[in-house]
């Protein structure tokens, strides 16, 4: 009887010991952030974050911070140095580092944002770009935007009011506004409302998420839209090497599971749903929204080739077959419409 009452007594007092043990705590996991909480990235951020989390089984947990901790172009060196684990930003903001990025931001090369990413991630790991321009972090995703438009204080219904415009750009941006006669001007997109407003620009080149996105309809009363856009701008979703070694291996296959191709796609597909929200707020405000006439869209076309041209022969230059690397990537956009 004693040693019923003893053995019992032991099982409950292990019962209570595990039941006070504290559970093992998640990882915890920063992801930075550079826009602001009214720009749809934060809440697409969130809902990876969510995928994240959910395919972890709760081992790993995400914050999507809400304060910047550096300009866009300073995302990529915090993810490599560890001051926070994963960060994301435009991948034209680091030439040097994406240069080989430009070929899949030429003009007109997809047709919205989601075939844009899926077709850049699918491109760089076919080719080991991943391996030779991401070596110091784990780079989780490549995603793209909706190709550009143009939205201005002025009117903005041909080609040829864009002569003398000083145009907000960015990456290959910057050489189609100088092919049109306008003055590329480049700001952080999130200086953008405040420099329509002060007439330090006339207009931007932003997809339509945008005109949401950073409240441009108030300030822009003419947009035009390109018939299957400019060009789609990627971005990087990177992490910290050491955040990466330091998981365990179903934390790593968690991460796994939501990205590359899959993260890709499916970030990208958020810029494509946003597109609506932003081109309904140009609508709402009662802003003129005209369509590049056939004639002046196959100038454009024409006008662009240099461009394909000259990365061509940087590629080449860089000991790369650059015509047969463009070929490669337009096959694979094509594979997905």
């Amino acid at each position: 009887m004693l040693k019923t009452v003893t053995t019992t007594l032991s099982a409950t007092a292990l019962l209570l010991g595990l039941m006070s043990a504290p559970a093992q705590s998640a990882t915890k996991i920063r992801v930075a952030n550079w826009l602001p909480p009214v720009h749809h990235m934060t809440g697409t951020l969130r809902a990876w974050a969510d995928e994240l989390e959910a395919a972890s089984n709760g081992e790993i947990e995400v914050e999507v911070m809400s304060a910047p901790l550096a300009k866009p172009d300073g995302q990529y060196d915090l993810a490599k140095n560890g001051v926070v684990d994963i960060a994301w930003s435009v991948a034209a903001y680091h030439p040097k580092r994406f240069w080989k990025m430009f070929a899949v931001e030429l003009p007109f090369a997809a047709p919205d944002a989601e075939t844009a990413g899926v077709a850049a991630w699918r491109w760089y790991e076919k080719n080991g770009f991943i391996a030779e321009d991401t070596a110091d972090t784990k780079l989780l995703a490549l995603f793209a935007h909706a190709p550009h438009q143009y939205h201005s204080s002025k009117p903005l219904t041909s080609l040829a009011d864009f002569e003398g415009l000083k145009v907000r750009s960015g990456g290959n941006g910057v050489k189609i506004a100088e092919a049109l006669g306008a003055v590329p001007v480049f700001l952080p997109p999130g200086q953008t409302n405040e420099a329509l407003s002060r007439g330090t620009i006339d207009a931007t080149q932003f997809p339509w998420e945008s005109v949401k996105g950073f409240r441009l309809a108030d300030v822009t009363g003419h947009h035009l839209i390109v018939p299957e856009g400019t060009y789609s701008g990627i971005f990087y979703l990177t992490m910290n090497p050491k955040t990466w070694d330091a998981l365990s291996d179903a934390q790593k296959s968690a991460v796994e599971q939501v990205s590359g191709e899959w993260g890709s796609r499916f970030i990208s597909a958020k810029w494509d749903a946003a597109d609506q929200a932003g081109l309904d707020a140009a609508t709402a405000a009662g802003n003129t929204i005209s369509t590049l006439s056939d004639a002046d869209t196959a100038s454009l076309r024409e006008m662009m080739q240099p461009l394909s041209d000259a990365w061509v022969a940087q590629a080449d230059e860089n000991g790369l077959d650059g015509a047969a690397l463009l070929a490669d990537y337009q096959a694979i956009v094509d594979s997905l419409k």
